[in-house]
């Protein structure tokens, strides 16, 4: 290959990245659901939506027909933004068009944040102006979907000071224990457990007294049940140190997006958001955060540098939005202290289907 070339390879080569730059292209593909005029960026938590608008006939100077074609394309824009956030699904069972209907103070507050709406693009051609306005779902849009007064979640009990957890633990073992003194069958904490609920580690105390239990079965020769201890002891070990949750929805065909989606476990136990979501991280940072590809949402910063990855099941009955794990991974959820803590943070990502 001649230098020339190779030099109009490099420069089509440099070329094609200076475009992919400026254009966004380099990035990965965003959760949008498009309406005709303008749609819902789920990945960046905005709304946007386009107008058009022209000068009106009478002969004017081009500056004041222009702003006069802006002007016309702006509240164009506006009308269909408020089309566009009422179709917002906030969860399972509410629209912000529900809500709109329902109180007057909602749709004031609603119309408010509209008027609020930043112009991202400006065009102006043949006497037709374009525009492109757009609203973040965080802050004030998120504050009128869920008002602080809603968000206690009752029935629901917290176990993330660990102390409810610990003593459900020990609860557990000790029925594990009793399973054992009435049989010879030495692999008894996973047939124990079998029929009920998971047998999960979730703080660093129930890990060390597992660990005095295991060299202690050890000892009295039920090595078999010793090992299946170490396991749990390995499970926790590896969950320890997550900095965000990500749920791989991307075989749940039936999900709906929704601004705060509901994570319960296969008995229908809301995971979250519950009483212990912080709310300002709620309505600030947009609770969850989505995207279609597992490889690209591990590299959010929502979620990085280490997220537990949870795979959904399935939807919650007839709530589409509401999405379903498995129980033990609830449990971890619930009560690792670390992964708890993240995720009531806004730490969330969903993944969904392309």
């Amino acid at each position: 290959m001649s230098i020339i070339n190779r030099l109009e390879k490099v420069w089509v080569t440099v070329t094609f990245v200076l475009c992919c730059v400026f254009t966004g292209q380099v990035s990965a593909d965003e959760v949008i659901k498009q309406t005709a005029n303008g749609g819902i960026n789920w990945s960046q938590g905005t709304i946007f939506a386009h107008g058009y608008g022209v000068a009106p006939q009478e002969q004017l100077g081009s500056s004041k027909a222009r702003l006069l074609a802006r002007r016309a394309a702006q509240l164009d824009a506006y009308r269909n933004l408020a089309e566009i956030v009422n179709g917002v699904r906030v969860n399972s069972q509410t629209l912000v068009q529900d809500m709109t209907l329902a109180s007057d103070t909602v749709r004031t507050q609603v119309e408010a944040v509209i008027k609020g709406a930043i112009m991202t693009k400006d065009h102006y051609q043949n006497d037709v102006a374009s525009v492109t306005m757009e609203i973040p779902m965080a802050g004030n849009l998120m504050e009128t979907f869920i008002p602080k007064e809603q968000t206690k979640h009752s029935g629901l009990t917290s176990t993330a000071n660990g102390l409810i957890g610990y003593e459900l633990y020990q609860a557990q073992f000790t029925s594990a224990w009793l399973a054992f003194k009435q049989s010879v069958d030495l692999d008894f904490i996973s047939k124990a457990h079998a029929a009920t609920q998971p047998f999960v580690i979730t703080t660093a105390e129930e890990a060390e007294f597992t660990k005095r239990m295991a060299q202690w079965l050890q000892q009295q020769g039920a090595g078999q049940a010793a090992q299946q201890l170490d396991l749990f002891i390995k499970d926790f070990e590896n969950t320890a140190n997550f900095t965000g949750l990500l749920i791989d929805a991307s075989s749940v065909a039936d999900f709906e997006i929704a601004a705060v989606p509901t994570i319960r476990s296969e008995s229908g136990e809301i995971v979250y958001p519950n009483d212990d979501t912080s709310y300002d991280d709620l309505v600030k940072k947009r609770p969850v955060s989505y995207d279609f590809d597992v490889d690209d949402a591990i590299r959010n910063t929502r979620v990085a540098i280490k997220p537990m990855i949870v795979k959904a099941k399935t939807t919650y009955k007839l709530r589409k939005s509401d999405l379903v794990i498995g129980d033990a991974e609830a449990k971890i959820l619930q009560n690792n202290k670390t992964i708890y803590q993240v995720m009531h943070n806004a730490g969330v990502m969903v993944v969904v289907a392309d």
